[in-house]
Parts: structure tokens; sequence; C-alpha cells
């Protein structure tokens, strides 16, 4: 029944040794930001892969004006979020290597901090937008693909700008294939 809303914001699962797929009947979405503080500019990334780990949609993009690595980061989850339900997907697991971005969507503790608005905002996308959404931190060997992607974003694409992708690029094939292994 999925008529009423499930909501799973926690960490309370041992943190896996290697990329993970979905249960059957959700989505997997690995978010990552790139910052350099001598600029202000980053860049986000995100892959949305089904349960058997194949490649549904990434993206990336760039940021001009950006202040933290955290920051890049947290707006790598709101632009990856907006894209899901953009598509319709209603069931998902997000999951990055940012500790304190898993606690900051998964509780108000960092609700007052500079960022605490953008937090609160994607907390309510994810509450208007999601039927069920688990948010996990996974170590960064778990999340490649979207580090490149966010590297991509911050030094390919132009300035402010954005890429969705519906077939992985060849610069992230073989990550999104090693996964797998």
């Amino acid at each position: 029944d999925f008529s009423k809303k499930e909501t799973n914001k926690s960490m309370m699962r041992p943190t896996p040794k290697k990329w993970e797929s979905a249960r059957e009947d959700m989505y997997k979405i690995n978010i990552d930001g790139a910052f350099k503080s001598t600029t202000n500019k980053g860049g986000w990334g995100f892959i949305v892969r089904n349960s058997v780990g194949a490649f549904l949609e990434g993206g990336c993009g760039n940021l001009c004006r950006v202040t933290t690595s955290f920051q890049a980061k947290a707006l790598a989850a709101l632009y990856s979020l907006e894209r899901a339900a953009l598509l319709g997907m209603t069931r998902i697991i997000l999951e990055t290597d940012a500790t304190e971005l898993v606690r900051g969507l998964t509780s108000e503790d960092l609700d007052h901090s500079i960022d605490g608005i953008l937090l609160k905002q994607i907390r309510d996308l994810i509450d208007s937008e999601f039927v069920y959404c688990e948010i996990q931190h996974c170590p960064r060997n778990c999340n490649k693909v979207a580090d490149c992607l966010a590297m991509y974003g911050a030094s390919m694409v132009r300035s402010g700008s954005s890429v969705f992708m519906s077939q992985a690029p060849t610069f992230i094939s073989d990550l999104v294939s090693s996964d797998l292994a």
C-alpha cells in the first residue's frame, strides 16, 4: 500500500565495502559535489541506477558561486532529487560519501548552520515528492561515478549550466561497470 508515506532517513545499516544496487522496487541515486576554494567554483553530479545497477539517468552541472564543499554536495542532492521527481521516481535511496550531509538531511541538527535553509528545502522536496526515501552514507570507493560526474561538471560544463544524460557517457562507463563487478 503506497498511500501511506514511508520514510527511512537513517544510517542504521553497516557501511557497504563495495557499491550495492537497490532493492527491486527502488532506484538508487549516488551524488557528489566538487569544490575549489580558491575560486569559489565547483560542480555537482549524480547517477541513478535500477535494482540490477543499470545506468538510468545521470547529470552534472557547474557551480559558479559556491562557498564550501558541503554546499556543493547539498546542491548535488537538491538537483538530483529534483530530476528524479521530474522523472516520476518515487521510491529512492540517496547515497553520498558526505557524512555531514547525511546528518543534515536526516535530522535538524544543522538547520541553524549557513546551509540550513538549503537542507530544509531538500527535506521538504523529499517529503512532497517521494513515497519512500532512504538516505545513506557510503565510502568514497562506492561513489566514484558521482565523483567523476561532479568533477566533469566543475571543469567541462559551461559556467552555471547543467547536463542530463539518459545513457552513460564513455568517460564513466568503465566506472559503472566496475561497480557491478
